[in-house]
């Protein structure tokens, strides 16, 4: 009888552990940095290349679904995969998608090799309107990624935790002008300038900013910032409507000449 109960003890947890093993998720894939450096930081507009190798795949994944936040260079794609036993879903065309797939062929390889070769995203952006130049700025500059790596089952349901890397980036512009501006002593001169850079106008606070750092007076009147401020925008609104107006005489000459022909 205690031969048969153990028997049966020892059958009971094999099967719960048998349970146990097919239902517990699976660990998180993993991503093993093979190429180039991975920093927690990076400049707006700066090239990265880097080649991770890919393996730990459960054995259940039909679908891995690579992400990043890296935008391609002219000329280069931002993917390049090497293995066998899947197919790149979207083919060649789908090697400059932010996310690209990568479909189950018979067996996925233990290991798989990704390099990506890309750019960091641009933060600020030039605009002029009516005549002014305007520089907007996305404000989010974290959270960013180099990948996030997820392995997908049949059914499309995620297997595990995947696996992320992330980066922020930075303006050097942005810091430079700060740290510049965190030196005028003037308090109020140093909101003025920070208010008129914050709304986008940089090159007028850049020049209130070099005012204010000129040897003969760190400290002006808020009063005299204002009136250099409005001044500074008038002239650019008056160049931009010169300019529009150049442009709109030139457009109506070719039309003119192009009738006329």
């Amino acid at each position: 009888m205690r031969i048969r109960n153990r028997a049966s003890v020892c059958i009971s947890l094999a099967l719960t552990l048998s349970f146990l093993l097919i239902c517990m998720p699976s660990a998180a894939i993993v991503a093993e940095l093979t190429n180039g450096t991975l920093s927690e930081s990076l400049n707006e507009g700066e090239s990265i290349q880097y080649t991770i190798e890919v393996s730990a795949i459960p054995k259940q994944t039909r679908v891995i679904e690579i992400n990043t936040d890296l935008m391609p260079v002219a000329g280069t794609n931002l993917w390049q995969i090497d293995g066998s036993g899947f197919n790149v879903s979207g083919g060649e065309e789908a090697l400059n998608d932010h996310k690209i797939e990568l479909t189950e062929v018979g067996e996925f390889p233990d290991k798989i090799t990704v390099s990506v070769y890309g750019r960091v995203p641009m933060l600020t952006s030039v605009e002029i309107v009516d005549g002014v130049v305007v520089t907007k700025q996305i404000t989010q500059t974290t959270g960013y990624v180099y990948y996030h790596i997820e392995a997908l089952d049949q059914n499309r349901d995620i297997l595990g935790t995947g696996t992320t890397e992330t980066f922020s980036i930075t303006i050097p512009d942005d810091e430079e002008f700060m740290s510049r501006l965190n030196a005028v002593a003037d308090p109020d001169m140093r909101a003025l300038i920070d208010d008129l850079y914050s709304r986008g106008l940089r090159d007028e606070a850049e020049d209130i900013l070099q005012y204010a750092e000129s040897p003969k007076d760190a400290s002006i009147p808020v009063t005299t910032a204002v009136l250099i401020a409005v001044v500074l925008l008038v002239a650019g609104f008056t160049t931009g409507m010169v300019f529009g107006r150049i442009r709109a005489k030139n457009m109506q000459d070719f039309h003119n000449e192009y009738k006329g022909d």
